[in-house]
């Protein structure tokens, strides 16, 4: 949520269906591939409400070992630290859309191991970018933040996990993480998605000359693991799992992902299946508690 001066959306043209770009009644293309992320009307709340009514079984216990996790001992320019609802420690950078870490390559899982794809990035610190915490990593990536898009995600599972996360809160945190998503790290599936991703992208840039900083929408839930259901250098399917409302399971989205141009980048594709899982026994639970 932004805490800036909010000004009235500006309507969209009339070539827009009715849509209009601002508010709860936004309808952001990625909607058609996060829908559970999004927040449109009442539509995600019934969705993860139902999904809580749906997971009876009980839940083991599945926490696995604190990672280390690096901490922002410099507080010259930075905020104070803070624990979130899930209990990660979340630093707050200077730079309101974060601050990459310094990489070690050297850190990443052996490519060769058993564990390659389920294990998580190393060095994971999360920030605070626009009021949401997201993972930076001393290993995968990002190793820069433009604007208000992270970049130079690692061609690794740990990097397109990391990638996958990152572009979805950023497109929904502000109108300029919105366009520049939109503009540069979303490929459309088909002509028809195509449309409407110009046509959202055109109505952020409105947004953006007309001043609006109030966010375009607000992820639904923090999500806490992933698992990779395909990965290839080129192509990765994820899904990420976040606490469902009742607290007794995790409500579950997948996402695809590009290799484009030296990043990764979202694939815009039909909604993907809204699931359920009682237990995170088999995920990679994200490190920082």
């Amino acid at each position: 949520m932004s805490t800036g001066p909010r000004h009235n959306p500006v309507p969209s043209s009339p070539d827009d269906d009715g849509q209009v770009l601002g508010g709860r009644r936004w309808t952001l293309v990625l909607s058609v591939i996060v829908i559970v992320l999004v927040v449109v009307g009442g539509t995600a709340a019934v969705l993860i409400n139902r999904s809580a009514r749906e997971i009876s079984a009980p839940q083991p216990d599945t926490a696995s070992p604190a990672a280390p996790q690096p901490t922002q001992s410099n507080r010259a320019d930075w905020g104070l630290p803070y624990l979130d609802e899930l209990g990660f420690r979340v630093e707050v950078p200077p730079n309101p859309n974060g601050i990459a870490l310094d990489q070690d390559p050297g850190s990443r899982p052996d490519p060769s191991s058993a564990d390659y794809q389920s294990a998580p990035p190393a060095g994971v610190m999360w920030q605070k970018v626009q009021n949401y915490p997201l993972p930076f990593s001393a290993s995968d990536g990002p190793t820069a933040v433009d604007g208000a898009l992270a970049t130079g995600f690692a061609r690794t599972p740990q990097g397109a996990a990391l990638a996958g996360l990152q572009l979805v809160n950023r497109s929904q945190s502000t109108f300029e993480g919105a366009a520049a998503v939109m503009g540069t790290r979303a490929v459309a599936s088909t002509p028809e998605l195509q449309t409407e991703l110009d046509r959202n992208l055109a109505n952020a840039q409105r947004q953006i000359a007309a001043g609006n900083t109030a966010p375009p929408a607000k992820p639904l839930f923090r999500q806490e693991a992933y698992r990779l259901t395909y990965y290839s250098s080129d192509y990765a399917v994820i899904e990420y799992a976040g606490k469902n409302v009742s607290g007794n399971g995790w409500t579950t989205v997948p996402i695809e992902l590009l290799w484009r141009g030296g990043d990764w980048s979202l694939k815009l594709a039909e909604a993907g299946k809204v699931g359920n899982t009682p237990t995170l026994a088999g995920w990679t639970q994200w490190p920082g508690k």
